[in-house]
């Protein structure tokens, strides 16, 4: 193989020598995990053969200034994600970036896909959530992210920015002011336990009941989704043969389904069972509300994932993941009273 002479190498002798498409040499350039191992030699090889010299500008503004942050979510339909957003593109907005909204609908394989699909050169940094923090496959594509990005409430052991929710203190607030009212047989529906809001919510309900030297209702915890699906299921369960006196939604999509059975069975709140769901949701707030509510700031969240994502993008400094955590708190409504004899 020779070496063109008299003009500079391009990109297009690299693809011509290597046998190769244009669009394979500049991802073997910009993304070189994407490519096979044995096209990644051929294009290598060609590089070398004919002294290729990349232009570092070019590169720069392909792989770090497209101006373009991605948000990746598992559930667009679910509001806190839409408010999230929104706040998120204010502040985006006003430093020149466009948001890139992606729904992976909570399959691993989509949010792998969109992982791979935002760092190989179609965003500049990305803000997400996963729908499991174990799941080997999701894990694998972040340790390999080569682009900044931010977690929204997931804790997974990787060097990675993430705004967290203190799930536990509100769930610890709702479930003594429930005790206080002389609930004993409460029941929570929420996300498994593989995900962060899923355990730190039944931490914190479990340890209302230590913190009174009750025994805690084991049999009436339900930790497995955060799907409308799942509430309306569980909430079914419960009322039919459990009979709690009282019921933590601890999810704005759980709320949806346990407020479908309420209907159904023509249960009267607070008069027949006491509620208590999280975040102030329309439904929330309407039906049959206003709700008692585990609240948190989403706008607050959004922003402080913005400015988490512009502080890496402004710096080529390597530091330490930072972690945020944002409280919540219980706010009363109109949906739980004292358990009547």
């Amino acid at each position: 193989m020779k070496k063109a002479t008299g003009r500079s190498i391009t990109i297009r002798d690299v693809a011509r020598a290597a046998s190769v498409s244009v669009g394979t040499v500049s991802r073997s350039l910009n993304a070189p995990d994407s490519v096979r191992p044995a096209t990644l030699s051929k294009v290598r090889s060609a590089i070398e053969a004919l002294g290729f010299r990349p232009d570092s500008r070019a590169q720069i503004m392909r792989r770090r200034h497209t101006m373009t942050v991605g948000f990746v979510v598992d559930d667009i339909g679910n509001p806190l994600h839409a408010a999230t957003f929104k706040a998120v593109s204010a502040v985006m907005r006003e430093r020149g970036f466009s948001p890139y909204l992606v729904n992976t609908s909570g399959g691993a394989d989509n949010e792998a896909a969109a992982i791979d699909m935002l760092q190989h050169g179609r965003a500049d940094g990305v803000i997400m959530t996963i729908n499991s923090e174990q799941d080997p496959g999701t894990l694998k594509r972040l340790a390999e992210l080569r682009i900044p990005s931010v977690l929204l409430d997931r804790a997974i052991p990787l060097d990675i920015d993430a705004v967290l929710t203190d799930h536990a203190i509100g769930m610890r607030q709702a479930t003594d002011y429930l005790i206080g009212l002389g609930h004993r047989r409460i029941a929570l529906i929420t996300g498994g336990r593989d995900i962060r809001p899923g355990r730190e919510r039944v931490r914190g309900f479990v340890e209302a009941f230590q913190k009174h030297g009750l025994d805690v209702p084991a049999d009436l915890i339900r930790a497995q989704s955060l799907s409308a699906d799942y509430g309306f299921r569980e909430a079914s369960t419960l009322l039919q043969r459990e009979k709690p006196t009282a019921i933590i939604a601890a999810g704005n999509r759980i709320l949806v389904g346990v407020l479908r059975v309420i209907q159904q069975n023509r249960v009267s709140i607070p008069g027949d069972v006491s509620l208590i769901a999280c975040d102030q949701t329309d439904l929330a707030l309407l039906y049959p509300g206003p709700i008692t509510l585990i609240d948190r700031d989403i706008e607050e969240i959004g922003r402080t994932a913005a400015h988490l994502l512009l502080e890496r993008l402004a710096s080529s400094e390597e530091r330490p993941a930072q972690r945020i955590s944002l409280p919540t708190r219980l706010i009363l409504g109109g949906s739980c009273a004292p358990v009547t004899a």
